[in-house]
This record gives C-alpha cells, sequence and structure tokens, in this order.
C-alpha cells in the first residue's frame, strides 16, 4: 500500500513512458495491451501560415542634424572632440553634425536660439566656474530649456560646474556619452512619423576618433593626429617616446615616410597621400626624409601655451636692454660679462665672438644676423618646454636661468640674491634684490638702490654675508637673566661664535651663493 505523504498529485507536462524504454501512446498508461498505432509523416506535416513567421527590422538611426556649440575658452576643443565621438559612436554620421563656438558664455542662450534655426536638436555645452552654489549653473540652464520648450528644435543643455580643468577633462567621456544619447534620443522621437517600414541597409558607422574632412590645411590634420595619439596614450614625455619606438619598426632611430602612413592607418584616418605628406612634412623640420625624436616630439607638444609664453616674454625683455623689440650683442654685453671666458683668457677668441655665440644659440637656425626678435627667442624655448611636462617647472626654470623675481609656491624665484638690511630703528631683515641679472656681486649701491625702489627706505646699512646674529640695540630690560648653568665640553649661547656661512662652494658645500651672477655659464 503506498504511503499517503508520497500520494502527491501535480500538473505535468511531461509523457509518461512505459519501462522498458521503448515508446507508449496513452494506450499504454491506460492498461492497454495493444500498441500504438506510428503515425505516418504525412499525417505530422502542417502547412505554415506566411504571416506568422516573425521578421527582425533593424533600427533606422533617426534622421536630421546635431547642432554642437560650446561657449567659453575653458576645454571647448576637448569637449567639442567629446561630443561629437560620442554622437559618432550613438550612430550618427559625421556629415550630420555640426560644431561651431562663442567667446562668452552670457551669449550661450542667444547663440543656442540662433543654431536652432538650422539644426534639429542643439546641444548647448560650457564649463561654469566659480559657482559654488550653483546659481548661475541653474540660471544657464532654466534658459537653454526654455528655449527648447518654446521653439520647436529640442536643446540639451550640457553644463559642466567645475573649476579644475583635469576634473573636467577627466568627465568628459563619461557625461558626453550621456548627452549624446540624450540628444538621440530625442531626435529619433522628432523623426519616428517618418521611418520607413522596410528593413534599410546596415548603417555606416564610422571608426575613425574625429571626423577627417577632405582638406588640406596643415594645423588642422596636425591637430587630429596630436588628438588621436593622446587619446592612444601619447601623453608628456614617456608616452611620446614609447609611441615613437612602436612606430619605429626597423629601430632605426627615426621614421620613414611608410612608417608614418602605417601610422595615419593605425589610427584609421582616412588620408590620401597628399594629406600624409602635408602632416609628414611638419615633423620634418630639416627635410631630411625622416623624422628623428625631437621632432616627432616638438611637433607634438606643439606651440607653448599663455602661461609659458608670458613667462618667456618677460625673458626676452630683461635681455632686451634698449627696449628695442630686438636682442643684439650691446643688449648682452649689459647683462653678461664674457672676461672670464677660458677662451678670452686664452687669447683664442675675443669676447664679442664669445658673446655672439651666446646670442645665436636663440637666433634663427636658418639665418643667423645677429639679432634675435621675439618671435626667435619664444621658438627657442618651444623646443624646451617640449621636454618638460610640468608648467610649474617649467616656470621655476624660466624664473631662476632669467633671475626673474616673483612666483608662489615652489615656484619662486630663489636665485636672485637675498641681502640682510639693518634698519634705522635696529630691526634686521633678510630682503631679496628683485630682478638683479648683471648685477656685480659687491655693487651694495645698485642694491640699495633696488631696495629703495621697492619701497625699503629705512635703511641704515646691508650685509651682503654673514649672520643674522649681528648686534643689534636691545630693548632695555628690567634685570638681566641668571646666565644659563655650563655644561661641560659646551659653551652657552652668548659665548658660543656666531655662525658663518662658507665663503665659496667646495666638495663639501656644492651650493653656489646665491644671486648676482647668471646660471648660464660660459665656457
Amino acid at each position: 500500500k503506498m504511503s499517503n505523504d508520497l500520494n502527491i498529485t501535480r500538473p505535468t507536462s511531461r509523457v509518461i513512458r512505459a519501462p522498458g524504454g521503448s515508446s507508449a501512446g496513452m494506450g499504454n498508461v491506460l492498461g492497454s495491451s495493444e500498441a500504438a498505432p506510428k503515425p505516418s509523416i504525412s499525417s505530422e506535416l502542417t502547412p505554415v501560415d506566411e504571416a506568422e513567421i516573425e521578421i527582425e527590422i533593424k533600427e533606422v538611426p533617426p534622421t536630421g542634424t546635431v547642432g554642437v556649440i560650446v561657449a567659453g575658452a575653458i576645454a571647448s576643443e576637448e569637449i567639442k572632440s567629446a561630443i561629437v565621438k560620442a554622437l559618432v559612436l550613438e550612430g550618427l554620421s559625421t556629415s550630420n553634425i555640426t560644431v561651431s563656438t562663442v567667446a562668452d558664455m552670457g551669449v550661450l542662450p542667444y547663440a543656442t536660439l540662433n543654431l536652432a534655426k538650422t539644426v534639429n536638436i542643439v546641444i548647448a555645452s560650457s564649463v561654469v566656474t566659480h559657482d559654488p552654489n550653483g546659481v548661475e549653473t541653474q540660471a544657464l540652464t532654466t534658459a537653454l530649456l526654455n528655449i527648447g520648450i518654446q521653439g520647436t528644435v529640442p536643446v540639451v543643455p550640457a553644463l559642466i560646474t567645475l573649476d579644475s580643468l583635469l576634473e573636467v577633462k577627466a568627465l568628459l567621456p563619461t557625461i558626453s556619452v550621456k548627452w549624446a544619447k540624450i540628444a538621440y534620443g530625442s531626435l529619433k522621437l522628432s523623426g519616428d512619423a517618418a521611418l520607413p517600414v522596410e528593413t534599410p541597409a546596415e548603417p555606416d558607422i564610422p571608426v575613425t576618433v574625429l571626423h577627417t574632412p577632405a582638406i588640406d590645411d596643415r594645423d588642422t590634420l596636425l591637430h587630429l593626429l596630436r588628438e588621436s595619439l593622446k587619446e592612444h596614450g601619447a601623453r608628456g614625455i614617456i608616452g611620446i617616446g614609447r609611441k615613437f619606438r612602436i612606430v619605429d619598426d626597423d629601430k632605426s632611430g627615426t621614421i620613414d615616410l611608410a612608417e608614418f602612413t602605417k601610422m595615419i592607418s593605425e589610427h584609421a584616418f582616412t588620408w590620401t597621400d597628399a594629406q600624409i605628406k602635408i602632416v609628414f612634412s611638419s615633423f620634418d623640420k630639416d627635410k631630411s626624409g625622416s623624422i628623428n625624436y625631437d621632432e616627432f616630439l616638438v611637433t607634438l607638444r606643439g606651440e607653448m601655451n599663455d602661461r609659458r609664453r608670458q613667462l618667456v616674454l618677460m625673458a626676452f625683455e630683461i635681455l632686451d636692454a634698449d627696449k628695442s623689440g630686438v636682442v643684439e650683442i650691446n643688449d648682452i654685453s649689459e647683462k653678461y660679462n664674457a672676461k672670464k671666458h677660458p677662451d678670452v683668457i686664452s687669447g683664442k677668441r675675443t669676447e664679442e665672438s664669445v658673446l655672439r655665440e651666446f646670442l645665436d644659440t636663440f637666433d634663427s637656425p636658418d639665418e643667423k644676423d645677429g639679432k634675435v626678435t621675439a618671435e626667435e627667442f619664444c621658438n627657442y624655448y618651444s623646443n624646451v618646454s617640449a621636454s618638460i611636462d610640468n608648467d610649474d617647472y617649467f616656470e621655476l626654470m624660466i624664473r631662476n636661468a632669467w633671475h626673474i623675481s616673483g612666483g608662489e609656491g615652489w615656484c619662486a624665484n630663489s636665485s636672485c640674491r637675498r641681502v640682510l638690511v639693518i634698519h634705522t630703528d635696529g630691526r634686521q631683515t633678510v630682503e631679496e634684490i628683485k630682478n638683479d641679472i648683471g648685477m656685480k656681486a659687491d655693487d651694495k649701491e645698485a642694491m640699495l638702490k633696488n631696495l629703495v625702489a621697492q619701497g625699503i627706505t629705512d635703511i641704515q646699512s646691508i650685509e651682503l654675508k654673514g649672520s643674522t646674529a649681528a648686534a643689534s640695540t636691545p630693548e632695555p630690560a628690567a634685570a638681566a637673566p641668571a646666565p644659563p648653568a655650563k655644561v661641560a665640553g659646551i659653551k652657552p649661547p652668548h659665548e658660543q661664535a656666531p655662525f658663518v656661512p662658507p665663503k665659496s662652494a667646495s666638495k663639501f658645500n656644492p651650493r653656489r651663493e646665491p644671486g648676482g651672477a647668471s646660471s648660464i655659464i660660459f665656457g
């Protein structure tokens, strides 16, 4: 007898088979001894209704134009590039994307309203800085949304509220995808009624990171290549050096046209041979037919940014003693003394030839005319700048090399002379002789004039060497304190001699005396 707790009835769709593995029809289950007849093949075939066949219809990319407008100068190129890339990856053709910029964020709503007359959707972007409470960002967002609601063209407010440029660049790859999806979705909604019913051909989605128009402008092509190389890791000295070694297939230390063409194709640029040669010639500065590492580095790094260029122009103004806009031998001779150059001492060369050699360092390599313009000076430092990643370090280098006072933090000048000033009231302070290039190390009169020009007028005297422990008039005290207890072998502080720093450098004291002499040494 079967136990009740095992007598469980459950609905099932399984076909119950007879023991022994043979197939059984329903009659076997009910206890019939007759085997069920085998069905014929013809009885199992059923006509198929073609209307019941499911046909997969692929999604058609929406038609229409997306307008991208970026306001302000902060990361504007990076923003445009990120949005265009995101739209292309969403399925839009680059021919359906227009990009424009405006200089000021305040006119972004008006520029958006004007752009909306020619496109089907607008992405309006800008970086909003110094807005901790988000008031300005909220007002601008509301204005942009109202333009889209009141008009017939949707507007996507693409605003970033950050003060750090590095944070903006780090956020762009993610947030630009979000903007592109919103624009793509809005464009699709506006064009749903016009979608065809038939299955379209597979859309041709570009694989290039940036759209490469059929142009022959060298600067535009270079910009596209730089941005693509940066996205593939060629940032900074280390990244660019690694990229150079990868492109240099034959390990010759140079890149020829064939290797350069291969690099272009690896970055998915569909450039013509003429376009490739235009860019190749931009790298090949010496027209040797190949690109060495220095040429590769300088061309990829591009021009100096505004901060570095302003520092270089400050150095040029220091050299240009007569303020003529051109640096010549007479300007150099007022700042530098070549009498102690080894070749001048030995009689092999004259002072003028040594100074001329120094001047030729900054002159154009194509024409050594003994005159250095501001542009030639900047070109020289563009090459130097290309090998320095950090802007702060570049500022420190320029300030110390040319004795330019100022700078904040670790960018502050440390090469100008410091002197001990004894004031008329007995106070002692250490003051900087600002912009002291060309000033002799013992010219106290020039140093006093420099201090007075800074507004320090209560000067009794200055000391160029020694200790700040020099005697000064003390304030009267009620009673002299008791001298400290003597410790065997150690003199009390009032009996110790003041510390005097070494007068010159040695192997034990490698630091030179500050100020006066330039860090540029002849010979």
